[in-house]
Parts: structure tokens; C-alpha cells; sequence
């Protein structure tokens, strides 16, 4: 297994893994904390709805004590008893009240009421219900015969008003039935209302409903919105059971304050994953750009060595067999020094290669921009390669497409073409062939060198300008080199303001092209 996949796996064992559970944990879990918010509010309701039930309940409890004391007192016919007028009259929401035999005939009612005109149309709406109500009376009457005092509510044959009923001691017969007609409405705005208003302290909002036709009858903000198909959380009213009570979190529903807590720890967490996946990434092309870079500086040890030893080798042997006086021939002796002299160039060549880059890379190498003219400039350089490019079989044109003047240092420019020919003859088979181009586009001037030798392939297209890199397979890693030729070439061109690319493929050549500033 290669450094560079050991440390991958490494990385995300150590920190992709871990936090892919961890989210995949919290994300599993927000369920749970959405049922666990549900039932807080749940338990709040019950503790709401219970304290304004026992308020309710004490207030009807209070007027039911108030009409029995009223059955024992002394009073005009017609007219209503002194407590239960008192009552009437403090309590908008009591329409009537009224008595009745617990066999509720028709024609036995006493009904009371502020309201005179009313009376017989409520005596007939009263008597009517009763009716209807038979089985929860005689459940009433059981538990008043066991010592249990109980308030039933019954449906109104007028919807706008609900009648509560309870026994009391009778007059003539043992136990009779009396209540009151009641605007639930009324009653929840001036007695439930202000308890409401005092439980929800600006913390939450809650509401009322007619459950016969959803409207809200109440609420402690009348900015909220909200409607009872909108509210899960909501209990039945003791006293009233066509009234609900629901309970919402100030400026949001339950349901929307649940997705936005859902929604923002959902954000967070793939937030934080894409952070810490985007952290890994930036962290693994790190060091793998440093390991590669260790292994490019390996190599290229490795090959600059074997680029010395080879012509310091020969130096040394022809060397040694001229001074020994073992070459006799004029003409071997002439040949001997040729390839000294040959070695000799290459070895420094490789020194000045080396020099020059780590000049460049440092930034000491001082570039002198003057106006360039291309093929002048590329003619001169061709006619002292001329025998060198001949010699080793290569034919090469040039094609100048309009007359261009870049600005640059002309001995960098000079190197930079070099570099591209030398690659040209290096990384070229059978057909020894090379194409220069000469032109401009737009502001840049360019030269274009095209061989047509073994290529490169896509993927190492992209690092072939990296320094120290060197292509480890094909074709392309049979010859020997530096890997800085083409990095060499990069940074003076961008010292210059320029650019170079590349357009290759494999068996088919490549075309380098360098581009300057036109003057």
C-alpha cells in the first residue's frame, strides 16, 4: 500500500468516521427530542387546563350554592329571588336560571331571568333539553343521593348557549334540578380569559375554540394566527366540552418551532461534516502534495546522480586512457577528446539547470524585460542547433504566421526554447520530426514547438510542471532527467507575465505553446 493511501485511511479513521457517527447519531436522535418538546408542552397544557378548570368549577360551584340558598328564601311570586338577582346581575354570562322537578313535566319549570321578554321562549329551549337529558339527570340524582355534588353540562337547543345542571335540595319533592343558561362565550372571556392571560405571562400563547365550527373564541395575543387544525396540543374545557384549549409557543406553532429546531440542528451538523469533509480533503492533498514532493526530490537525486556518473564516468575513462599514452591513432586521440568535450558540455548543462532553478525558485535571478523579436530570436538559436538536430536525424520548420515582438529577457526566452527542444528530441520514436509556430493572439505573443513523439497522457498532464516530477511509467520514464526542465520553464515564464500549455496524447506527440506579452 502506498504512503499516500495509508494516510487517507488514517485521516478518516480518525476523524471522517467518528464524526459520520456522531451525526448519524444526533440526526436519529432529533426525534426523540421532538417527542420529548411535545410532551413538555403536554404536561404544561394539562397543569394550564387543570388550574383554569378548578377556577371554573369554583365559580359554577359558587352560583350553584347561590341558587339553592335562593330556593329557601322569601320573594314575591314573579319576581326573582334577592341572591339569585344579585348573581344574575354581576354575571353577564348567566342568560337564566332556572328549577325544575326532577320529572322536569312540562309546565313545572321556574325559569329566572333579567330578560322578561325571553322567558317563555327560554322555558320551552330549557325544557326541551332537559328532555333530551333524562339519562344524565337520573346519573346526577345517583350521585346526589350518594353524597356527591356534580355539575353535568347539556346542550342548548340554541347553539349559542349551554346549559349547566346540578341537584339541589327540593321545596315540595326531596331533590329537584336546577341551572343556568350560560353564554359560554361570555363566561370564557370574563372568567376563564383573565386566568389565562395571568398563567401565559408573555411565555406562550393560548386559545380557545368552538369545536362545533373551529372558530377561536379567545386568545391571550390576538396576533397569533394560528387555527385549531394548526394546534396539536390542545384538551377539552370541563365545564364546557364544545371548548377547547390549545397551548403554542410564542411566535410559532409547536409543529414550526419543532422543524425549526429540526432544520437548524440539521444545518449545524451537515455544516459541521462538510466543514471537517472539506478540512480532510485540504489536509490530505496537503500531504500528499508533500509526500509526492519527498518522493519527486528522491528521484530526483536518484536521477541527477545517474546524470552525473554517466559523463563524469566517460571524462574520467577517456581521460585516463589519453594520459597513460595508450592511444596511439591522431584520429582515436581526436575523438576521445571529442566526447570529453561532449561530457563535458552535458555535465554542465545538468550543473546549470540546477542553478538556475534554484535561482529562479529563490527568486534571485534577475530578468531583464526588453522587446523580443520571436523569430529572430528563434532563428538564431536553430542556426547553433542546426548540427545537433541534424546529426541525431530530426528535421524541423518554422512557420512564421505574422511578425511578433513580446516583451521578456531574452536569455530566459532562450532557455525556455532550449528546454522545449531538447524535450522535443528527447521523447521522440521513429518519426523525428519538429513544427515551430511563430504568432500572437489578442495581447500575448506565442511560440508553439510541435513533436511527434510518445506523448503524455491526461493524468500527467497535470504535474508535468511540478517540480521534480517525472512520469514513472510508459514511454516518457525510460528517459533520464531532472524533472526540472518544464518547472524551470513555468517559473521564468510567469516571472515574465506569461503562461505555457500543453496539448498531448499518447503515441501522437505533444505541442507546448509559451506565451508572452506583446510589446
Amino acid at each position: 500500500m502506498s504512503a499516500t493511501k495509508r494516510i487517507a485511511l488514517i485521516l478518516i479513521a480518525i476523524f471522517l468516521i467518528p464524526a459520520l457517527f456522531f451525526s448519524v447519531y444526533e440526526i436519529s436522535s432529533l426525534s426523540k427530542d421532538e417527542k420529548m418538546i411535545e410532551q413538555i408542552y403536554q404536561k404544561q397544557l394539562e397543569a394550564i387546563l387543570f388550574s383554569v378548570n378548578q377556577i371554573s368549577d369554583a365559580t359554577v360551584n359558587s352560583w350553584m350554592a347561590k341558587a339553592s340558598i335562593s330556593q329557601k328564601e322569601e320573594h314575591t311570586k314573579g319576581e326573582l329571588p334577592p341572591s339569585l338577582n344579585n348573581l344574575l346581575l354581576l354575571n353577564s354570562s348567566i342568560q337564566a336560571a332556572f328549577v325544575v322537578d326532577t320529572t322536569h313535566e312540562k309546565g313545572t319549570i321556574q325559569l329566572y331571568s333579567l330578560d322578561s321578554s325571553q322567558s317563555a321562549n327560554s322555558k320551552n329551549l330549557v325544557e326541551a333539553a332537559l328532555m333530551k337529558s333524562n339519562e344524565k339527570i337520573q346519573q346526577l340524582l345517583k350521585y346526589r343521593k350518594s353524597g356527591f355534588q356534580k355539575i353535568e353540562s347539556i346542550p342548548s337547543m340554541d347553539p349559542t348557549f349551554q346549559n349547566l345542571i346540578f341537584i339541589i335540595d327540593g321545596n315540595a319533592n326531596p331533590w329537584q334540578v336546577a341551572g343556568f343558561t350560560i353564554d359560554a362565550e361570555l363566561f370564557i372571556e370574563n372568567v376563564v380569559g383573565p386566568q389565562l392571560n395571568k398563567i401565559s405571562k408573555d411565555q406562550f400563547n393560548l386559545n380557545v375554540f368552538n369545536k362545533a365550527n373551529n372558530n377561536r373564541v379567545y386568545a391571550t395575543d390576538q396576533r397569533d394566527t394560528i387555527s385549531i387544525q394548526n394546534t396539536s396540543l390542545t384538551k377539552d374545557l370541563w365545564v364546557f366540552p364544545n371548548y377547547s384549549l390549545a397551548i403554542t409557543p410564542k411566535g410559532a406553532s409547536l409543529q414550526q418551532l419543532v422543524r425549526q429546531r429540526t432544520t437548524t440542528n440539521l444545518y449545524l451538523l451537515v455544516g459541521l461534516d462538510v466543514v471537517l469533509i472539506v478540512a480532510l480533503v485540504l489536509a490530505f492533498r496537503s500531504v500528499k502534495k508533500e509526500v509526492q514532493l519527498a518522493q519527486n526530490k528522491a528521484d530526483f537525486v536518484a536521477n541527477v546522480s545517474h546524470e552525473i556518473r554517466t559523463p563524469l564516468a566517460l571524462i574520467s575513462m577517456f581521460a585516463e586512457t589519453l594520459e597513460m599514452g595508450r592511444v596511439t591513432s591522431e584520429e582515436k586521440k581526436k575523438e576521445y577528446y571529442s566526447i570529453i568535450n561532449k561530457e563535458t558540455h552535458r555535465l554542465t548543462g545538468i550543473v546549470n539547470k540546477i542553478l538556475n532553478f534554484s535561482q529562479t525558485e529563490a527568486g534571485k535571478k534577475k530578468l531583464h524585460a526588453q522587446p523580443i523579436q520571436l523569430h529572430l530570436e528563434i532563428r538564431e538559436v536553430l542556426s547553433t542547433y542546426d548540427f545537433h538536430l541534424r546529426n541525431k536525424g530530426f528535421v524541423y520548420s518554422i512557420e512564421e504566421i505574422n511578425d511578433t515582438t513580446v516583451l521578456g529577457d531574452k536569455e530566459a526566452f532562450t532557455e525556455i526554447f532550449i528546454n522545449l527542444l531538447d524535450n522535443a528530441v528527447k521523447y521522440s520514436n521513429e518519426t523525428k520530426k519538429i513544427e515551430i509556430r511563430i504568432g500572437n493572439d489578442e495581447k500575448m505573443g506565442f511560440v508553439s514547438v510541435r513533436d511527434f513523439g510518445v506523448g503524455i497522457s491526461k493524468a500527467d498532464q497535470k504535474h508535468i510542471f511540478d517540480k521534480f516530477y517525472r512520469v514513472s511509467s510508459g514511454d516518457l520514464a525510460k528517459s533520464r532527467g531532472t524533472g526540472l526542465g518544464l518547472s524551470l520553464v513555468k517559473q521564468l515564464l510567469e516571472q515574465q507575465g506569461g503562461r505555457i500549455s500543453v496539448d498531448s496524447e499518447l503515441g501522437k506527440g505533444s505541442n507546448f505553446i509559451v506565451y508572452l506579452p506583446l510589446v
